[in-house]
Order: structure tokens, then sequence, then C-alpha cells
């Protein structure tokens, strides 16, 4: 939701530079529900983020349930 938001505030590069920042810390990241994926604005911005999350060795998971110890997005 936030995304179709920052589409009609024109917010949406703060918004991913923040995400951005928010997933430096993260290891073991766990996307819950990936059907809105198939919004491909969306995901031309969101997998630039996953590949550094790989990159630092973390891994990226899709699923449709969330769990404690990982981040959902």
């Amino acid at each position: 939701m936030k995304y179709c938001d920052s589409q009609l505030d024109d917010s949406t590069q703060e918004l991913f530079e923040r995400l951005e920042f928010e997933l430096r810390s993260v290891d073991n990241l766990r996307l819950v529900d990936a059907n809105w994926l198939a919004c491909q604005g969306f995901r031309d911005r969101l997998e630039p983020l996953l590949i550094s999350v790989r990159a630092r060795g973390g891994q990226v998971a899709y699923s449709n349930e969330p769990t404690r110890s990982s981040k959902s997005v």
C-alpha cells in the first residue's frame, strides 16, 4: 500500500531509499504474499535491493506465511 501511496504523492524514491537503508541490516528476508511482484514498476525497484541482500550473503525467501525471525516486506 505504501508503494501505491508513494506514487500519488511523488515520494517513491524516498520510500525505496528508506527501504534500502533498512535492508542493510537484514540477513534473512521473507517476502510474504509476493503476488504484488506482478507490478512491473514495483518489481523493477525492489529487485536491486534483493540482489544487494543476497550479495551480502543474506537469504531472500518467498512465502505466504510470515515468520517471527525474518523481516517481512
